[in-house]
Formats: structure tokens, C-alpha cells, sequence
């Protein structure tokens, strides 16, 4: 399953961001979303030296694991486990 196919499945948002005078730094990750791990949350994001290898990297990270949307808010809480066979977005042109 592609990343675009899963984020409309579950209607999450992709934040993909570029640090001005970091040599290319980008970062990706779910908006409002933890990873469950051991009973705690941990806020993960992807890296890279551009958005599809920031987006790769946090695919690599999240996949089998219980991600958690709204952690703080009870009304808005959701988790749900990443698919083993979700994959990242393809460069346009490849």
C-alpha cells in the first residue's frame, strides 16, 4: 500500500519541512501522531536530504507499529497499527 493510499484510509496529515541553513536537512512525519512503543509515546520523524528520502526514512520507521493519533486528547484519540507492506511516495518522472 502507498503512503498517499494509507494517509486517505485514515485521514492523516503528511508534514514535510525544510531547515533553512542545514545543508539540506528535511524531516517527515504524521501530524499529531506518536509511536506506542513499550506502553510509551515516542515522537518519531523521518530524515533525509530531500523529501522522498525524509518520507522513505519515516515509512522505514513506522511501519509495524502502533501509531497514535490525538495521544492527549481523549475525545480525538486514535491508534491504529501501520501496515508491514506500506511504501513510501515515488519521485515524479521514476
Amino acid at each position: 500500500m502507498k503512503l498517499t493510499d494509507y494517509m486517505d484510509a485514515i485521514n492523516a496529515q503528511l508534514e514535510v519541512t525544510r531547515y533553512a541553513c542545514q545543508n539540506e536537512r528535511w524531516t517527515a512525519s504524521f501530524d499529531d501522531c506518536e509511536v506506542k512503543d513499550s506502553g510509551c509515546l515516542a515522537s518519531i520523524y523521518g530524515t533525509g536530504t530531500d523529501p522522498y528520502s525524509a518520507i522513505a526514512d519515516y515509512v522505514r520507521q513506522i511501519v509495524g507499529k502502533k501509531i497514535v493519533f490525538g495521544a492527549m486528547r481523549s475525545d480525538a484519540r486514535r491508534e491504529l497499527v501501520v501496515p508491514e507492506h506500506l511504501t513510501g511516495i515515488e519521485r515524479e518522472g521514476a
